[in-house]
């Protein structure tokens, strides 16, 4: 194969791998005479033990000083991501403190196959291919401009999306929409095709690799300008893109769990700053975030102009303080289901718990069952007899004898959705009851059968927001105490959002117009559930709170995480670091540090430190600061610079 001559020249290149522990670090290597490596390429080379991706970051016609190893190989060329991307790739790791590498990676579709390099080998380049880093400085992620938030019912907010796509893609232009979950794809699909019959590029994980690199070329050349998917869809090369449709922007789901973190919706945001596109942000219920951002006038709301469903709906609140501990089910609750149930109606009770108990506890000893890999108990699921580790998936059978004290009693602790059932077939014996949580092996099938049977009881976890119901007239929510007592500044609003959008659920299901909702707590005064019946005193309630702490939006956090195998050692670490922050402090408060809420996961122990400052900037150079001060290859420290944090 021809390669260009201005690209021969430069026998070596600079490359960020992608290894977390390096960061940033450049790594030169020589690249063989007759071959031609252009700017963002991803290539595989020799690092330290072993072979390793890293990207093409610089180029050199100048022989260093010191001995340079090869490119072993690189990837095929016809996915090397366009220059806006890889610009992208550089804001996204300032905003998130981390690599390079780490957000470059995500430009890339999977199953990309790789090209050995030897001395004379060529490859052609893509059109527009680059040797050198673009000039334009990256912007941070701030801006609205251009942007909309779409309030309203799930009906309005795609009727409303649809319309602008259509305007988008008429003009030329493409179009990413983004829903928070795989199974909200079909629902999306759905919508755009009943006016749509051009090509729709599926992006999730869920996909096999070959299919999603199939996606992903079609999106690149142009053949397809319309990506739907889930978080990592942000990233889809959509040519001369126009549009970002981002639905229930609020959603935990768009925040990634793994390194290096990132929220969706921020990407979404510093995409439209960088690509000069409209993003629409949607959603039933807005987050605290965008509702202060629409209160300052940095983001236009867009509501519907006519009133909503004619469904009257009870709201009930029942106190559970004084009551016995082992009440699942309260008296009132209990004679409102009766009711329900005696008319023929369906109804949801809801419990964000699965499992039959938490733990178990052995009567004689004391001893609970936990986790060998993390500082949790396993929780019992009596349908199977399993003990499972709700963080890392660990399962075992569950024992008979305490191996302990050899005892066999064991009395289980706290409740969850399984005990939920035994309780209510005892009460309503009559009554089907369907239960739906993350181990159903088949959701469909138990909505369909909630569907065809009446009366009947859905007994679900979080997971029911994901489905259209049908007709129910009453909706009871066990618990909602668990949620409120994480140790996360956020947990009002989780719980706020949660109950809005149950309440949304149950209106939405038709049938019966008179409708009871019904919550059983023991902070019946939180404004968190007193808000669902008035949710503007929510929202002034929460901001002052999170005002007079200084807790975003009204101020920066980050949480900064270090773990290792060696416990003294990562204690040591996190106490170096904090007290170098406090001498550098420029106005930030130091919480911490301190074992996280799961001191040990995965066999690793961690500590947490959350730095707070009214500006993200301080925040970002105490870090880059103090970080190389007290390193130490036995500890890995990791900054989530975004809510939300999570309680890990």
């Amino acid at each position: 194969m021809n390669v260009k001559t201005n690209l021969s020249g430069f026998r070596y290149v600079d490359v960020v791998v992608d290894v977390p522990a390096v960061g940033d670090r450049k790594f030169t290597y020589q690249v063989p005479e007759g071959s031609a490596l252009p700017y963002g390429a991803k290539v595989q080379v020799p690092f330290g033990r072993k072979q390793t991706d890293g990207y093409v970051a610089g180029h050199s016609s100048v022989k260093p000083d010191f001995d340079v190893k090869s490119v072993s190989a690189v990837y095929d060329l016809r996915f090397l991501p366009p220059d806006h991307l890889l610009r992208l790739g550089e804001v996204l790791k300032e905003h998130y403190l981390a690599s390079t590498a780490s957000f470059w990676g995500y430009l890339w579709p999977p199953l990309v196959r790789r090209r050995h390099l030897e001395p004379g080998t060529g490859f052609d380049e893509p059109a527009g291919c680059r040797l050198l880093r673009t000039k334009q400085m990256p912007t941070a992620p701030g801006s609205f401009a251009g942007s909309l938030f779409i309030q309203g019912p799930a009906s309005f907010r795609w009727d409303y999306y649809c319309a602008k796509i259509k305007e988008a893609l008429d003009s030329g232009l493409g179009v990413i929409v983004l829903v928070p979950e795989i199974r909200k794809i079909d629902a999306a699909i759905r919508a755009l095709q009943a006016w749509y019959n051009g090509p729709i590029s599926l992006v999730h994980s869920d996909l096999p690799g070959a299919a999603r690199r199939e996606q992903w070329l079609s999106l690149l050349t142009g053949d397809s300008m319309l990506a739907v998917g889930t978080r990592s869809a942000a990233f889809s090369p959509v040519k001369n893109l126009g549009l970002i449709v981002v639905d229930e922007e609020e959603s935990h789901l768009y925040k990634a769990g793994e390194f290096p973190g990132y929220n969706a919706v921020t990407v979404a945001r510093a995409r439209g700053n960088l690509e000069n596109c409209r993003v629409l942000l949607g959603s039933f219920v807005p987050s605290v975030k965008t509702g202060y951002f629409i209160n300052k006038g940095r983001l236009k709301p867009v509501k519907p102009s006519t009133p909503g469903l004619n469904v009257n709906v009870t709201h009930e609140t029942i106190s559970m303080l004084g009551r016995k501990r082992r009440v699942v089910i309260s008296k009132e609750l209990h004679l409102a289901l009766r009711d329900i149930f005696n008319d023929g109606e369906r109804a949801v009770l809801f419990l964000n718990r699965r499992g039959t108990s938490s733990s178990l506890v052995c009567t004689d000893c004391g001893n609970t069952i936990m986790c060998p890999r993390c500082s949790v108990s396993l929780a019992y699921h009596a349908r199977d007899s399993q003990m499972v580790c709700h963080t890392c998936g660990y399962r075992r059978t569950a024992p008979l004898e305490c191996p302990v004290c050899r005892g066999h009693t064991w009395k289980p602790v706290g409740y969850g959705i399984d005990r939920v059932v035994s309780e209510f077939e005892k009460r309503f014996p009559g009554v089907p009851v369907l239960q739906l949580d993350q181990d159903s092996e088949s959701p469909e099938n138990v909505i369909e059968q909630f569907r065809s049977s009446s009366p009947s009881c859905l007994l679900c976890t979080q997971m029911v927001l994901g489905f259209e119901i049908p007709p129910v007239t009453g909706l009871g929510v066990l618990s909602c105490d668990n949620l409120l007592g994480f140790p996360d500044y956020s947990a009002p609003e989780q719980v706020f959002r949660l109950l809005m959008n149950l309440v949304h659920l149950l209106k939405n299901s038709g049938g019966n117009q008179q409708k009871r909702f019904v919550v059983q707590t023991l902070n019946p005064q939180h404004h968190a559930i007193t808000g669902v019946q008035d949710p503007e005193s929510f929202y002034v309630v929460e901001s002052q709170n999170r005002a007079d702490l200084n807790y975003p939006p009204f101020g920066a956090l980050f949480k900064i995480e270090f773990s290792g195998k060696n416990p003294d050692m990562v204690r040591q670490i996190a106490e170096k670091f904090a007290a170098e922050a406090e001498n550098h402090s420029n106005g930030v408060q130091v919480l911490g540090p301190g074992p996280a809420p799961k001191p040990r996961v995965r066999g690793r122990y961690r500590w947490i430190i959350m730095l707070k400052s009214k500006k993200r900037e301080v925040l970002s150079g105490i870090v880059k600061q103090v970080w190389p001060e007290v390193s130490h290859s036995q500890v890995r420290m990791t900054v989530d610079t975004e809510e939300p944090f999570g309680i890990g």
